[in-house]
């Protein structure tokens, strides 16, 4: 209390000079009327209490644009591109998969199959992950493969009908057993023609071969120009010598 009402005492004196510099008669300020004569700080100005002073100092307001986290996820997802995996088949809650893991034993390489429900999806660019389940002796056991590694291999299972799921995560099947833990399916009719992802992954080969055959072409050219230009070249380096 005896700060604050020294440092009011200096206000009030400070003002009272200040007037009387000005040619006006000086008047005497109470604590309140003192602080409320005070200009106003805008709201992002800091205040604070000295001994004996009041100080007031402004803070440079930051903004918050985002254009620096913009630019910073479209460099990640320019590095990520060329790991990024495009012949994936559609992951879906509920559909069998079976997965061919390449596991590297020495200087032989060998791939172990692993078949089994998915109950969760999790979704992170290029690090997305899939959890697959299944029964081995009557024990669950679940696995968790990033989709986008060179090491995994993935091949949908389709059986007699299509599983019935309405939810976005099969974590209640680890609280069943036996005929329990089998989702229900039920039948649908075939269609008829390629699917969607049958038409992509054409499109995609088509792509890829067209890439091809031009970077071929490329190469032949290239080869050409530079048989083309060897006689120049060796006439040219036996000139000086004659």
């Amino acid at each position: 209390m005896a700060c604050i009402a020294t440092s009011m005492a200096s206000l009030s004196l400070a003002n009272a000079a200040a007037t009387r510099r000005a040619g006006k008669p000086a008047v005497a300020l109470s604590a309140r009327r003192s602080v409320a004569a005070q200009p106003r700080v805008a709201s992002h100005a800091g205040v604070t209490a000295g001994r004996g002073s009041l100080q007031v100092f402004a803070v440079r307001s930051r903004s918050n644009t985002g254009g620096s986290r913009k630019g910073l996820l479209q460099y990640v997802e320019r590095v990520n591109a060329p790991q990024v995996k495009d012949d994936l088949i559609p992951f879906r809650v509920g559909m069998t998969v079976r997965v061919g893991v390449t596991v590297v034993e020495g200087n032989k390489t060998r791939v172990q199959p692993y078949e089994g429900i998915i109950i969760g999806v999790h979704k992170a660019g290029v690090a997305t992950t899939i959890t697959v389940r299944k029964a081995f002796q009557g024990y669950g056991v679940e696995r968790i493969f990033p989709i986008h590694s060179p090491l995994c291999t993935f091949e949908e299972v389709r059986g007699a009908g299509k599983p019935v799921v309405r939810r976005a995560k099969l974590y209640y099947l680890r609280d069943r057993i036996g005929k329990q833990a089998k989702l229900k399916t039920r039948f649908v009719a075939k269609k008829t023609g390629p699917t969607r992802h049958q038409l992509k992954m054409e499109a995609l080969a088509a792509t890829k071969a067209a890439a091809a055959a031009a970077a071929e072409a490329e190469a032949a050219e290239a080869a050409e120009a530079e048989e083309a230009a060897a006689p120049a070249e060796e006439e040219a380096a036996a000139e000086p010598e004659a």
